[in-house]
């Protein structure tokens, strides 16, 4: 499972996975609340991660671990 870290630029989240050298603008997140956030993480270009479920919307940035999701 690749590292990613997600960081604000703005209004706009962004990912870096680590492995790829790659950034691209998140433009989904599965769960999104203030209570649950994480799930699967759609990017632009049409790439999309799973990250496990974090117990509300963390500070950003953070660094998780990820895995390309099932449906790619």
């Amino acid at each position: 499972m690749p590292m990613v870290i997600f960081r604000r630029r703005g209004a706009d989240l962004y990912c870096y996975i680590a492995k790829q050298d790659l950034e691209a603008k998140v433009i989904a997140v599965e769960h999104d609340t203030p209570d649950r956030w994480g799930g699967a993480v759609s990017l632009e270009g049409g790439r999309r991660y799973f990250v496990s479920e974090q117990p509300g919307r963390p500070d950003f940035p953070v660094s998780l671990r990820a895995s390309r999701d099932a449906q790619n």
